[in-house]
């Protein structure tokens, strides 16, 4: 595989719980970016350890809808010249496979440069036909599955979520974060003088575009 799980360069557990202890005042959870990348442990620990109730994981997604060879964790598994593997009978087509290789070769794109393929690429992916975009899906439900039943401790907790719902009415079950605030500390005039004393750090120059 290559990138921060090869590395082990993922994400920080302890820092992340520490992050969220700070923040508990403001009866918030985290939203965790960069989990494509991380394995399984690493993952549990973040459900267990923080308060992290949102993983991003569309690289994993993306990766297992295209057919590209990945690991246990929705790690895409590159071959000896640093390429996707395009596993036969998975994902999208050959010929819609080759077509999406040239074009990110003829623009330099690789490895995580890849993504920028799903715009130009989103008509002639949702226009394959019913089989396979049946398996593209079936592909990533399998993964999502495991990921939260196996890792994200999902598995019996829909009578729970079923009862939530039905107290309130709504999908959405409402807000945590109480007013800790004073209104009279938060006028435009003391936003302006408390903004005039934060140290800002500037970061290196570079491209962060990713």
């Amino acid at each position: 595989t290559h990138g921060i799980e090869q590395s082990d360069a993922g994400i920080n557990v302890a820092l992340t719980a520490q992050i969220h202890e700070a923040l508990a005042p403001y009866g918030i959870s985290g939203a965790q970016h960069g989990t494509s990348g991380n394995n399984s442990d690493r993952l549990r620990q973040i459900a267990k350890k923080t308060k992290t109730t949102k993983a991003n994981v569309a690289t994993a997604l993306q990766m297992i809808s295209w057919g590209v060879k990945v690991n246990d964790f929705g790690n895409a598994i590159m071959d000896e010249s640093g390429s996707f593997i395009k596993e036969a009978g998975k994902g999208v087509s050959r010929a819609t496979w080759e077509k999406m290789c040239a074009f990110a070769a003829a623009n330099n794109w690789q490895k995580g440069n890849f993504k920028n393929l799903n715009l130009p690429f989103e008509n002639i992916l949702t226009a394959q036909d019913a089989p396979i975009r049946e398996r593209m899906i079936k592909g990533v439900e399998d993964f999502v599955f495991t990921l939260l039943t196996d890792v994200f401790n999902a598995t019996d907790t829909a009578d729970l979520v079923k009862k939530q719902i039905f107290e309130t009415q709504s999908h959405t079950p409402g807000f945590k974060a109480e007013k800790i605030e004073q209104k009279n500390e938060w006028t435009r005039e003391k936003i302006i003088e408390k903004a005039s004393k934060i140290a800002v750090n500037k970061s290196p120059e570079g491209d962060f575009d990713d």
